[in-house]
């Protein structure tokens, strides 16, 4: 045993390799979980964007003993997902584009319960935990969220080419609020100098427990944190740190944060910089300021501090303490090198201060320290050698076969808290420790037996599901000791397809020393092919206890024997790309081999397509929309026995269509007078259609696509045939096509329409074009079918982003009601901006998807001295708008300038402005506008740590252009942060730079009706659309109140579903859509006065 200790210490001296050395074993493509279960397999993803695994369901999920290597994040979960970690190991492989940085281990969104334990992963940024869920957490789960047992090495958040970074850190919670029973635990993170960078390894970002259940951060070992190089001087990351801006009840809140160990970190070791009522003790920080090389390290500054960061109110920032605090840390800036509390920002801070000299070895001895604790406890790291998956047993051979696994506790070899084939879950305050298997004082048979106990009051249960089951009878037996007085101690068995029964375990004569009594539970009739099993106990305290070991789960006579094997399936399909309007075939190959196939189901995604009962077993199905889509089949043998097959992606794309639009590519000029549609008029297929060439329709729900056609009667306006929109009953349909590759400029769309009047909706409209959904109404016709067909338009169509969408949209209450269109416009304006219309492009910097030091559009002039990598865009801390955000910054000095040229702009008057954070401090932060035939304009942005916008008026604009840009001389570690950059045709012709946040009553209201509007939401907008993992809705409602948020795909069915609050004028809603396939999907939003809809794209 020292052998091995003095093994490890040494190695953990020693450089790690530079990037991750993923095993050369044979790796399946990347997977999207659509339904829960167990999964376990080895799975690579070579592209930054695509995740190794993508869980897209609520049903519980368990990844067990995987092995995970990945360019982008490894597992990415959404919107309720309930998932377990475990046993599993993940390398962060080089990522696929430059100016990109290494995924996430895990990236969770709003989860309901996750589970991250014993597991091993390398050269990633760690766990993000992304928000919590606002629906119901998971039943019987009184913990939701553990970080606990896993080895973390070099956290790394450097991008490809060494152009920027990430603020990386090995767990981050993220805005998750009140939330009980959160633990991170018993981890330990070394990270490499010069071959990792971190933040702050742990970083709880605007998260509380509650005050009954704080967040609990005990037991970890993290060793280094250090800037790349590790020689820099500037550097802001930490041991650990709470952070975030807000109110009381929105800042980082109820933390306890002990027995931890902080080794060699530069800048600080543990802070508390924002937050109320976060107490940390009896924790250890040990930094010598030097590598084991000798090297300095010159990035250090103090051990730990309290600082009000944000300088928060009394009543935000209060209650806060670090207690009983062993220290050693050297740094450059204390007396004798040395500073172990924070100058001036730890005056309360009770420390227990190391003798001199603190230096390697004394770091070696925390590690050390670290190992002594782990064996004394007897906790193992990392992946464990059981295999803890809870796996169908071998089938018995006898009458009497036992269906539990792991009955006996021996599957490990050793005591744990978390044997094989069982699970554990404690009620509120309960430590997962409560339940272990144990050798005292000795074992009914074999070695080892499991026990629930602790000195105080606990509630504990231990379980299993045993599943494949035969319909029958069983008997559930196990043979407990007791020591009595608890509340409830019980074995149970529930879920079985009848009521949850029990055997309560009482007081054993002779306490631990007396004889083992068995307990049984008879006449279970088992009917839906499995069955929970366990052991429960509530205590009030005083050491009350209870062993069981020997557990038995038999049939009882008259039940088969043998458990039934679930049936294999595997799915194909004809084509893997289908152009819309054909049908697709899907062959499953099904069997059992103990009986026989009841039926095989085929699903797209979650949603049935239909089933079949004999073989062959195919279907086949015509998809009504445009996407990629998922595609399963599901076979359920005689026995109830279920097994889903290989997921199979078919793309959908649109019908080819002739002829095609006379049309400049996107890289020239727009032609005045020519029409862009495909199939303006109808006519291309000869014939009525429900399906026009060129065309796409989306229903509503329960409304058949035979809602939209072209027809003849009564007559088209022009050739023989024209669109429609008619049921007899009540519908809601949406024709459209994505016009594409056109210049950026101006359009008007045209249609020539008539309409039968009294639908709630009827309208032409344009959309997705890089700018808000516009539309016109189209009303009655007097005359009905036999009146005059009358125009309508939408004029000013600024095109940004080379497509726009445009099409007819009903929604009608029934008896009839209809609307006809024909000759369809969309045609170039002649040279002109429309007032209010954003001419800059990637104003928000969403367009490329990822986090980039080059984003599209825009680019950079660095200053002398200066790398160009002081510029970049990514999520931290939160955008404004959309996902991403501009960034300033770098941990040495700096000058940077970001910067747009904006051409083909109609002489006159504009208004420049930006939304824009900063720490504050730099020698110039500005606003710019330049050579647009005037002199150069500027607007200072001054210290703020909410967005504030910024803006400077009246550029006279006179040779068709206007640079724009923010330029930034900073000092080390100084930021900026910036985004909706907007440039605005406005009519007044005199203005002075002025800030919304500071700008007088009297120059605020000198701002034209056009200037004001040109700010606030006027319309519905979503951005960025396509999406990735979020989008912002954009959205005004004259009054407060709550919004309802539907996604629907385009077989109307409901893929997720939000309530949100708004409030009286502009709205922007942020919206996860990590959990959604990618492909076309319906946005409706409805609302206090307000009925939206739009349609999304999801593209990753």
């Amino acid at each position: 045993m020292s052998l091995g200790l003095a093994i490890i210490t040494c190695m953990t001296l020693l450089p790690a390799a530079a990037q991750a050395q993923a095993p050369n074993i044979t790796y399946s493509s990347p997977i999207t979980i659509t339904k829960g279960g167990v999964y376990s397999g080895s799975y690579r993803s070579l592209d930054s964007s695509v995740p190794c695994i993508r869980i897209a369901t609520t049903e519980p999920v368990q990844l067990v003993n995987c092995t995970l290597a990945g360019a982008g994040d490894l597992i990415v979960s959404g919107e309720g997902a309930d998932l377990v970690v475990r046993n599993s190991r993940g390398y962060g492989l080089e990522p696929s584009r430059t100016g990109v940085g290494r995924g996430r281990f895990v990236n969770s969104f709003r989860a309901r319960r996750l589970w991250i334990e014993h597991n091993y992963f390398e050269q990633t940024s760690g766990l993000n935990i992304d928000r919590w869920s606002q629906s119901a957490g998971v039943s019987g789960v009184s913990q939701p969220l553990l970080v606990r047992y896993n080895q973390a090495r070099n956290i790394d958040g450097r991008w490809r080419g060494n152009q920027g970074s990430t603020r990386a850190s090995f767990v981050i919670l993220n805005t998750v609020r009140s939330l009980s029973g959160v633990e991170i635990s018993y981890n330990e993170v070394r990270n490499t100098a010069n071959q990792s960078l971190v933040e702050d390894n742990i970083n709880l970002y605007a998260s509380s427990g509650t005050s009954g259940s704080p967040i609990r951060v005990h037991n970890n070992f993290v060793f280094g944190a250090y800037p790349f190089p590790a020689t820099a001087t500037g550097y802001t990351g930490t041991g650990m740190t709470t952070d975030g801006n807000g109110n009381a009840s929105e800042v980082t809140a109820y933390v306890e944060a002990y027995e931890n160990q902080f080794i060699s970190t530069c800048n600080a070791a543990m802070n508390i910089a924002a937050g109320h009522d976060i107490y940390y003790h009896d924790n250890r920080l040990v930094t010598s300021g030097q590598l084991a090389d000798g090297t300095r390290l010159p990035s250090t500054w103090a051990a730990t501090s309290i600082f009000n960061y944000y300088k928060l109110p009394g009543n935000v920032f209060f209650n806060n303490r670090v207690e009983r605090t062993v220290v050693g840390y050297m740094s450059k800036g204390g007396q004798n090198g040395r500073l172990d509390m924070s100058p001036g920002a730890c005056a309360s801070c009770s420390v227990q201060a190391l003798p001199n000299p603190v230096t390697v070895d004394t770091e070696r001895a925390e590690d050390v320290r670290w190992q002594q604790k782990l064996q004394q406890n007897g906790i193992t790291l990392g992946p464990e050698n059981g295999n803890t998956t809870p796996t169908v047993p071998t089938p018995p051979t006898s009458g009497n076969g036992n269906y539990v696994v792991n009955p006996s506790f021996e599957a490990d070899g050793r005591g744990t808290e978390s044997p094989a084939g069982w699970l554990t879950s404690t009620g509120n305050g309960t430590g997962t420790n409560a339940s272990y298997t144990e050798t005292y004082p000795t074992a009914r048979t074999g070695t080892y037996h499991g026990t629930h106990y602790r000195p105080g009051s606990y509630e504990v249960y231990t379980f299993q599901t045993v599943r494949n089951l035969p319909a029958g009878q069983y008997t559930l037996r196990a043979w407990v000791k007791g020591g009595g007085g608890q509340s409830a101690a019980q074995l149970l068995v529930k879920n079985y397809g009848g009521s949850q029964r029990t055997a309560s375990i009482g007081a054993t004569e002779g306490g631990v020393n007396g004889n083992w009594t068995q307990v049984e539970i008879k006449d279970i009739s088992v009917s839906g092919g499995e069955c929970e099993v366990g052991f429960y106990s509530k205590a009030g305290g005083g050491g009350q206890w209870i062993y069981f070991d020997d557990v038995e789960l038999v049939a009882q006579s008259g039940t088969p024997s043998a458990p039934n094997v679930a049936p294999t399936v595997s799915l194909t399909a004809a084509v893997n790309n289908l152009t819309l309007g054909n049908s697709l075939t899907m062959t499953a190959n099904a069997a059992d081999s103990d009986g026989s196939i009841k039926k095989v189901e085929f699903f797209s995604g979650t949603t049935k397509l239909g089933e079949t009962a004999s073989a062959p077993y195919q279907f086949s199905w015509k998809p009504v929309g445009i996407g990629t889509l998922s595609l399963t089949a599901v076979a359920t043998d005689n026995d109830g026995a279920t097994t889903t097959s290989n997921v199979v992606n078919i793309t959908v794309v649109g019908t080819v269509v002739l002829p095609s639009p006379s049309a400049p590519v996107s890289s020239g000029s727009p032609v005045a007078g020519n029409n862009y549609i495909v199939n303006p008029s109808f006519e291309a297929d000869g014939k009525g259609t429900e399906s026009p060439a060129g065309w796409l329709t989306w229903t509503g729900n329960g409304t058949g696509t035979n809602a939209s056609y072209t027809e003849t009667y009564p007559t088209a306006r022009t050739g023989t045939y024209h669109g429609t929109h008619y049921r007899p009953g009540s519908y809601e349909v949406y024709t459209f096509q994505t016009v594409r590759n056109l210049p950026a400029g101006q359009y008007t769309l045209r249609a020539w329409v008539k309409g039968g009047g009294g639908q709630s909706a009827a309208q032409l409209l344009v959309k997705n074009y890089g700018g808000s959904q516009r539309t016109a109404s189209i009303g009655a016709t007097e005359g009905g079918v036999n009146g005059n067909w009358t125009q309508v338009e939408i004029k000013d169509i600024s095109v940004s982003g080379g497509e726009c969408e445009v099409g007819f949209y009903s929604k009608a209450g029934g008896g009839g009601q209809w609307i006809y269109f024909d000759d369809v416009e969309f045609i170039a304006q002649t040279n002109s901006v429309s007032e209010g219309s954003n001419m800059v492009q990637n104003a928000s910097f969403d367009n490329d998807l990822f986090p980039t030091q080059t984003p599209s559009r825009w680019s950079t002039t660095p200053g002398s001295g200066s790398s160009d990598n002081a510029d970049y865009t990514e999520i931290y801390p939160g955008a404004r708008s959309g996902l991403y955000h501009a960034t300033h910054y770098r941990p040495e000095p700096y000058e940077v300038y970001t910067y747009q040229m904006v051409s083909g702009l109609a002489n006159g008057t504009y208004t420049l402005r930006v939304w824009a954070k900063s720490s504050g401090g730099q020698s110039a932060v500005q606003l710019q506008a330049r050579n647009y035939g005037g002199s150069q304009r500027t607007a200072n942005i001054g210290a703020s740590n909410t967005w504030t916008q910024i803006e400077i008026s009246g550029i006279q604009v006179t040779n068709g252009q206007c640079e724009v840009g923010v330029y930034s001389k900073a000092g080390a570690g100084q930021w900026l942060y910036f985004d909706d950059v907007e440039l605005v045709r406005v009519q007044q012709n005199t203005f002075s730079a002025v800030s919304s946040s500071n700008s007088t009553a009297a120059e605020r209201l000198s701002a034209t009706t056009a200037e004001t509007n040109a700010a606030s939401v006027t319309e519905f907008s979503v951005f960025p659309n396509p999406a990735n993992v979020q989008t912002t809705i954009a959205a005004p409602f004259e009054q407060a109140g709550s919004v309802t948020i539907s996604i629907f795909n385009l077989q109307g069915q409901e893929m997720a579903h939000y309530v949100q609050s708004v409030v009286s004028g502009s709205n922007y809603l942020p919206l996860s859509t990590a959990n959604l396939p990618i492909g076309n999907y319906v946005l409706r939003v409805v609302g206090p006065g307000h009925n939206y809809t739009k349609r999304l794209v999801v593209a990753r």
